[in-house]
């Protein structure tokens, strides 16, 4: 079975590094080149997503027709595939219209619901869950609710991590890589086979994308990254019995889900739209921290593995200890980072929190006008 992967991703990093070496050529057009002046800026030009998404399509053909054990794995399923395919396409192509001409929140929030409804049609459903400890939790009518509210978050979530060169590309490679080891071991190989996909044209594309990057992500290579792990990752995730191990992808996209939360949270108390782009995110207050680009990459690499490695021995742990003590070692690395880059403050400062005290204060008598 390794052997499947390794060849899956060898396929895929060669696809990648030959399709961004073919785009890299016609961005040399003043045509295309023209695409992205974006607000009148000559930007580096954002093919991460027509990377991803053509190595992602192309790789398991590819695979079957040089592997039997990979065609046992993928040709039966291949319809399915082509299905999920269009629902990343559409992902795809509201984040590459974003690139070249903004978009409203609302059409890229339509877009992520309805590609999310099909994926749940399509089979990728969180019906039920099933917890660390305690009984499971069936959902019903409203796992569709669900299912839609975790894709559309983890679309988003790559999205707002993707603020300086390598970050979000590099964390969605770990996160992969850790889900396509967990869905192999779930007893759900073609998942495994397909995310090993999906990593392989992330690592064929991540030389570009260092600092100091040649080319982005973009809006729609980041939509895809966090469209397609997301949605896969339910699956890698469901057991036997078809409940999903909700907490395995959740420790694994840790740090984007920490930066997505923390920026809703943020906004939410500072009575601003959740969906309206800020310079507070994690990446910056690393920059403020004085982190260079490639610090910020060494620190967001090392966070997400820490993220990954808790969601593989989430997985493979036998007793409810031991998660415990996973989970607990999760939620120090949270906290920590959330000190140490100023948030605690921040979000007690804001102008919710500060509101909510001066309530409290008022029922239990206490004048705040009054000095020491």
């Amino acid at each position: 079975m390794l052997d499947i992967y390794l060849l899956t991703l060898a396929l895929a990093l060669g696809i990648a590094v030959c399709v961004t070496f073919l785009l890299q050529a016609v961005s040399r057009s003043p045509r295309f080149a023209a695409l992205f002046h974006v607000r009148g800026v000559a930007e580096k030009p954002r093919w991460g997503g027509v990377v991803f998404l053509a190595t992602f399509a192309l790789t398991p053909f590819v695979a079957s027709a040089l592997s039997g054990h990979a065609s046992e794995l993928f040709t039966p399923k291949s319809g399915s595939f082509l299905g999920f395919l269009a629902a990343t396409a559409l992902v795809f192509l509201v984040g590459f219209v974003d690139d070249v001409r903004l978009t409203s929140p609302w059409l890229r929030s339509a877009v992520f619901v309805a590609a999310g409804i099909a994926v749940y049609a399509a089979g990728y459903r969180i019906d039920d869950v099933g917890l660390p400890w305690g009984p499971s939790l069936h959902f019903g009518a409203f796992g569709i609710v669900l299912t839609v509210l975790w894709i559309y978050a983890t679309t988003n979530a790559f999205n707002f991590i993707d603020g300086r060169d390598g970050v979000a590309l590099g964390v969605a490679i770990l996160a992969a890589a850790t889900m396509a080891q967990i869905g192999a071991n779930s007893s759900h190989p073609t998942v495994g086979l397909l995310l090993v996909a999906l990593a392989g044209a992330g690592l064929g594309f991540l030389p570009f994308n260092l600092p100091p990057a040649s080319m982005y992500t973009g809006d729609s290579g980041a939509y895809v990254l966090g469209f397609v792990i997301g949605t896969l990752s339910i699956r890698a995730a469901t057991g036997p019995t078809n409940e999903v191990f909700i907490a395995v992808p959740l420790v694994a996209l840790g740090f984007p889900i920490m930066d997505l939360v923390l920026a809703a949270v943020r906004r939410a108390l500072e009575r601003r739209h959740p969906m309206i782009g800020d310079d507070d995110h994690i990446h910056h207050r690393l920059e403020q921290a004085g982190a260079g680009p490639r610090g910020i990459v060494a620190i967001a690499y090392t966070l997400a593995a820490i993220f990954s490695a808790g969601a593989i021995v989430i997985h493979y742990a036998g007793n409810t200890w031991a998660e415990a003590v996973v989970f607990g070692a999760v939620l120090a690395t949270v906290a920590m980072t959330l000190l140490r880059l100023g948030y605690i403050v921040t979000l007690w400062n804001s102008h919710g929190i500060v509101w909510l005290r001066q309530r409290v204060y008022a029922l239990v008598g206490v004048d705040t006008r009054r000095g020491p």
